[in-house]
């Protein structure tokens, strides 16, 4: 099983109520290892000859390089950007996904309780702790 969501806040908000489904629905599945979340790209910066799929801003700066010169860099906003034959070539056999793990003495019912109990305030205290707000450089450079 792999959950496929956009690389934004929504797609981590729709990514995260996925994830609580099988994790109160589906436990033994996330118990045996067979549930995987997608890493979507984020841009893609390709030239006549080549296209590279980027999944952070690193990369992008790296594969602009590689390509020499003035290549086509697109953000993508959300996988319904990416056209089925596009989305078939990062979805092969050498996919970026990550297993999803329960560690070592995690509850499922705890795990539970905090991200969609009524602990409100607590859980946005923890966002706002551990919030990485990511620059686009290129909108940046532009502007």
């Amino acid at each position: 099983m792999v959950i496929a969501t956009d690389a934004d806040v929504d797609g981590m908000h729709i990514r995260l109520l996925i994830m609580t489904f099988f994790l109160q629905f589906f436990p033994d599945l996330v118990k045996q290892e067979k549930v995987y979340v997608l890493e979507t790209p984020l841009f893609r910066v390709r030239d006549k000859k080549e296209t590279i799929y980027c999944y952070s801003e690193t990369e992008k700066k790296a594969a602009i390089k590689k390509l020499n010169g003035k290549p086509e860099v697109t953000r993508f906003k959300g996988l319904g950007e990416i056209s089925p034959d596009e989305f078939a070539q990062f979805i092969e056999a050498d996919m970026r996904k990550q297993l999803m793990l329960l560690e070592q003495g995690d509850h499922i019912h705890q795990l539970l309780e905090y991200y969609m109990g009524k602990n409100t305030q607590e859980r946005q205290e923890f966002i706002i702790d551990n919030l990485v707000v990511e620059v686009d450089l290129a909108v940046e450079e532009a502007g």
